[in-house]
């Protein structure tokens, strides 16, 4: 299409009839403002039916800008990729490579749209063009979810968190931020799926799921790394006591009464922790000592927690 309009821009008949008429057989969404002030002289067919908007709702393209991009993000985005373009004071014609934005429908339901821009200065013209990408995107967050998203519980996966960590090295750890990583065992769920079944197993780890959400703060990493396995990764970690304490309240949550599809259960938790750097410097011998500290925890006292190395402070 970039190359119909430079194709039309270059021709010495071109009028705005002539272009209106061109817009608007295409099969993609599509308006056109006139330069310097960016008002708004044309949406086409495509436009209207993709976001429900009707002629003459929004006087500019800022006016646009302001009112349909629901994300602050996209409205600097959009705003400083125009701007730097019409700055040019070029005659060449000019485009914005294609990026990503969400916008508000008339219906008020949002769409992801990937985003274009060309300016036509030979006819003083900006016209901006939107490729509705939302399936695409929906399936890519389908994917995404089947990828790093566990099916029990919702919880990050054991891959999620091999993601998370790769993230949290890339931006913390070299600024000599520590870490805990708990590594928890459920104590007595093989019993459960043995006497109710598996449904009452899946509910079980639901409330587990929930439970482990409710005593760590958001900022803490939760995820179920497998069978009755989960982990919390707890970054910004001040002092050692921060990692005992969620301990506490995770097993705290745990001392309450259980139900799950109105079966009565009884359910512990054994968890064992691991201190970032002083245990391990990478993610695998994290995960190996909190497992060592955690077969500690079950063989002495169900229901508890134990260090892999005791901290000085703790």
């Amino acid at each position: 299409m970039e190359e119909l309009l430079k194709r039309a821009a270059a021709a010495d008949a071109l009028s705005y009839e002539h272009l209106h008429i061109l817009l608007d057989a295409l099969p993609v969404a599509v308006s056109w403002a006139k330069l310097p002030g960016g008002d708004i002289q044309f949406v086409n067919r495509t436009f209207k039916n993709l976001f429900g908007y009707n002629d003459g709702e929004f006087a500019t393209a800022d006016d646009w800008i302001e009112r349909s991009y629901p994300r602050e993000i996209d409205r600097l985005k959009a705003r400083e990729r125009w701007n730097r373009l019409w700055a040019n004071h070029s005659t060449d014609i000019l485009e914005i490579d294609a990026f990503d934005i969400e916008v508000l429908c008339a219906d008020r339901t949002v769409k992801t749209v990937q985003h274009r821009g060309i300016l036509l200065p030979a006819i003083g013209v900006a016209v901006a063009i939107f490729d509705d990408i939302s399936q695409r995107r929906l399936m890519e967050d389908a994917l995404r979810r089947i990828a790093f998203e566990d099916t029990v519980t919702g919880l990050p996966n054991r891959r999620a968190l091999q993601q998370y960590w790769a993230d949290w090295v890339a931006t913390k750890r070299s600024a000599g931020e520590s870490a805990a990583l708990l590594l928890l065992d459920l104590d007595g769920f093989k019993s459960i799926n043995d006497r109710f079944g598996h449904d009452v197993g899946d509910a079980a780890l639901l409330e587990v799921a929930s439970r482990m959400r409710n005593s760590v703060n958001t900022t803490d990493f939760v995820c179920r790394i497998g069978g009755d396995e989960f982990v919390v990764f707890l970054p910004g970690l001040r002092e050692p006591q921060q990692a005992q304490r969620a301990c506490w309240r995770i097993l705290s949550e745990f001392s309450l009464p259980w139900s799950a599809l109105e079966c009565r259960i009884g359910l512990q938790a054994s968890i064992g922790i691991s201190i970032f750097p002083q245990d391990g410097s990478n993610l695998r011998d994290l995960l190996k000592c909190a497992d060592t500290a955690l077969y500690r925890a079950k063989a002495t006292h169900r229901g508890g927690c134990e260090w892999f190395r005791v901290p000085d402070a703790a």
